[in-house]
């Protein structure tokens, strides 16, 4: 059992790069069916305002293709909601999306992961995986934030806006940057057999 668990409520981002398709799971606060604007719903803030569940998942995808190569493209996102933590994952709301990778990085990227890790109001972890992602150093040091580029502070920005609804596991708002880390995942490199 986990301590933390998807609920009350998930986002699931897909992407697909050349060498695979991926996916995050973010958490978000409760998810509520009367859309504002778009037509997926909405959350209440952490500002206590209501917001638009499409204008959040716009927001924070267009931060996401900065990461990307041209050749991903992030597909669709789903928001599902789950009661508790035995409970399903009930999928309540979808869009297709067509979102291309905008980096210029032409660096190698098969089976790098890029971990953006923060802290939550409640203190603890969350984080952001990112597959198949160009890596422009050739070392996989460890980034504190004094050292994060443009696009990692507007991605930590959208992510812990209180105009927003994103939260850790622990159902709190995302607070401050903690790292960034690269490796090579080994479970890709099994499945794109290089290893």
């Amino acid at each position: 059992m986990t301590e933390f668990g998807l609920e009350p409520a998930f986002v699931k981002i897909d992407y697909a790069t050349v060498f695979g398709a991926h996916t995050h799971l973010i958490c978000t606060k409760e998810w509520l069916p009367t859309s504002i604007t778009g037509t997926m719903g909405s959350y209440v803030n952490w500002n206590s305002v209501p917001v638009d569940a499409e204008a959040m998942i716009d927001a924070l995808v267009a931060e996401m293709a900065p990461f990307h190569k041209d050749d991903t493209t992030i597909t669709q996102a789903t928001i599902f909601t789950k009661a508790d933590e035995d409970s399903p994952s009930l999928p309540r709301a979808a869009k297709a999306l067509t979102v291309a990778g905008t980096s210029a990085l032409t660096s190698h990227a098969k089976a790098i992961q890029k971990t953006m890790n923060f802290r939550t109001t409640g203190i603890q972890a969350a984080k952001l995986v990112f597959l198949d992602v160009p890596h422009g150093s050739t070392d996989f040091l460890k980034e504190y934030p004094a050292t994060w580029g443009a696009d990692d502070n507007t991605m930590f920005d959208v992510f812990s806006d209180g105009d927003w609804a994103w939260s850790g596991r622990d159902n709190t708002q995302i607070a401050s940057e903690v790292s960034i880390t690269w490796n090579l995942n080994q479970q890709l490199r099994k499945q794109y057999k290089m290893a």
